[in-house]
């Protein structure tokens, strides 16, 4: 597995930077809880999952009164729904033969 180029909070200018700067940091903390506690990967990736979980909800209380600027409405079923499909996106194997997912070799 080849892993993007390190960036920097500071180089998050779309959401394409954002997912690959947030993908490192949960692997590096995944890795760090891992290597340091012994404990069997999955339970490390269920206490992500609930660390999810629990900001989702601190984030959401705080936008329920509609005092913050950004506009967004909490919906806990959708939203919570969207996370749980894009955890199961994420998780599932990929075909090797999907175009989707092949890396660019070259330019037309």
């Amino acid at each position: 597995m080849t892993m993007p180029q390190q960036i920097k909070v500071s180089d998050i200018t779309d959401e394409s930077s954002a997912q690959t700067y947030l993908d490192q940091m949960v692997m590096t903390t995944f890795c760090r809880v891992l290597d340091t506690s012994r404990l069997p990967p999955v339970v490390v990736m269920r206490l992500l999952a609930s660390a999810l979980g629990t900001t989702y909800r601190e984030v959401a209380v705080a936008h329920q009164d509609g005092q913050c600027p950004c506009g967004w409405c909490p919906l806990p079923a959708i939203d919570i729904e969207t996370l749980r499909a894009s955890l199961e996106d994420a998780a599932a194997l990929k075909r090797a033969d999907d175009l989707g997912t092949m890396a660019v070799a070259g330019r037309a």
